[in-house]
């Protein structure tokens, strides 16, 4: 395998869906340069902030996120979520959710020949 990205997102002690998503949305700036924070009418910056807006993001990685102002990725691309002991403890359906979209993720790198891969540490 080639060098590729390797990013660390420290989740340490968040246990809010929102925490969650304002973490990774500002770690990957999902919205572009400035754009972590939900869609503005007429603006072509930030992101959702939910679930599904996440699963589309993680889905851009390659491209500049969904407007084409967020980073490029290169692959393969790993990345590491540190701390995620608390969000799994607390909040379990959350963490259910962000492991269920981050594997849906590597499936769909896998299919396009881009290898994607993370890991949920939980160790604090």
């Amino acid at each position: 395998m080639t060098p590729g990205t390797q990013l660390t997102i420290d989740l340490g002690g968040m246990t809010q869906k929102a925490q969650i998503l304002s973490a990774i949305g500002a770690a990957l700036c999902l919205g572009g340069p400035g754009g972590n924070h939900p869609v503005r009418a007429g603006e072509e910056q930030g992101w959702g902030m939910n679930w599904d807006a996440l699963f589309d993001c993680m889905l851009n990685l390659h491209s500049g996120g969904i407007w084409g102002t967020s980073p490029v990725f290169a692959f393969p691309l790993t990345l590491t979520f540190a701390g995620a002991g608390a969000l799994a403890r607390h909040n379990p359906q959350a963490f259910a959710i962000l492991q269920d979209i981050l594997e849906q993720t590597r499936d769909t790198y896998a299919r396009q020949h881009r290898h994607f891969d993370f890991e949920l540490v939980a160790l604090e």
